[in-house]
């Protein structure tokens, strides 16, 4: 076990400031996905079941559940690669976007996919940090990436600064 603190230093070692761009954050996603036996991914695919008509850029599939009960998983991805502000617009669309999945597509789930450099100005600037709280408890994931594909993923903001088993 090390602490959050600690993870997101070593996952942010050796980088220049550069944020990730859309395209790193896509190959990133995938290889998310892949790792953790995510099948059928999608790219480009139109979500317009409800009020808005949104076309995320990844869209991965998971069986979970026991032998004769199984359901399908899906995760929909949306890529903010640089949060180190508050974004009105930007927030009021993810909710309204994770409301819309929450309503719109059974077993799915919203994940903002965004660079691990995001961690300290979510952790430290409190109106990123209270907005982020708040959409996560209505069932946001946020998938932090670095320029080597390491990663970690949260579906609690409780568990942004507990302890992250690593392995080996």
């Amino acid at each position: 076990m090390v602490s959050a603190r600690s993870f997101f230093s070593r996952m942010n070692q050796y980088r220049n400031e550069k944020w990730l761009t859309d395209d790193q954050l896509l190959k990133g996603t995938e290889e998310f996905f892949r790792l953790n036996k995510y099948s059928n991914i999608e790219y480009n695919r139109v979500l317009d079941n409800g009020r808005q008509t949104f076309s995320s850029p990844i869209v991965a599939f998971k069986m979970k559940g026991e032998e004769k009960v199984e359901e399908m998983e899906t995760i929909v991805a949306i890529f903010r690669s640089k949060m180190n502000h508050y974004d009105h617009s930007f927030f009021g669309f993810l909710e309204s976007l994770l409301f819309d999945i929450i309503d719109n597509y059974e077993n799915t789930n919203l994940m903002v996919v965004t660079d691990s450099l995001s961690y300290m100005p979510i952790i430290k600037n409190e109106e990123l940090n209270v907005t982020i709280e708040n959409i996560m408890k209505d069932g946001l994931y946020v998938l932090f990436l670095n320029h080597r594909f390491a990663y970690a993923l949260f579906d609690q903001f409780e568990n942004f600064t507990k302890s992250i088993l690593v392995e080996d």
